[in-house]
């Protein structure tokens, strides 16, 4: 339905993620080039849909050095796999959250995902896991140099 269309406001929509570095040190970044819509009703969950995307370009870890080897082929190959994309396939809900279903392609490999997310104030948010080697991302490094689980969440304000 035209009515519950959106699409994402850039200005306030982000990504942060966690990964340990050697087993002891958090690296925390963060991501803000992020755009989609799509259309959601609390009441209306059959027809609800979401394709984002978010670009790695502008990756922010805090180290510049680190933030330039994110974006080299050893990790999200931005030359060739400039976005991150998710799309829907399916949404339910348990009364409190929600879990969108569908697939997300990162570094040019398509997974079927579950995102569990909650919706406020036309603010959607949600945090997940993923593991790198599902993705090939960063594949050279094991995982006691730079964790396997990726801590991710997603923070995205909505514009009607």
């Amino acid at each position: 339905m035209a009515s519950n269309s959106f699409t994402i406001d850039t200005a306030d929509a982000f990504v942060t993620f966690q990964v340990k570095k050697l087993g002891v040190f958090t690296i925390n970044g963060k991501i803000t080039d992020f755009t989609g819509g799509g259309s959601f009703s609390k009441n209306a969950l059959t027809d609800a849909h979401f394709k984002a995307s978010t670009g790695p370009s502008n990756i922010d870890t805090g180290s510049s050095k680190r933030d330039a080897h994110l974006r080299s082929k050893d990790f999200f190959f931005l030359d060739k796999h400039p976005k991150i994309c998710f799309q829907s396939t399916s949404i339910h809900s348990d009364k409190e959250s929600y879990l969108a279903t569908g697939n997300r392609t990162l570094v040019g490999v398509t997974r079927k995902v579950s995102i569990p997310f909650e919706f406020s104030e036309g603010v959607f948010t949600g945090q997940f896991p993923i593991q790198r080697s599902d993705f090939q991302l960063g594949e050279k490094f094991p995982a006691f140099i730079v964790g396997n689980t990726v801590k991710i969440s997603i923070h995205c304000k909505i514009k009607k």
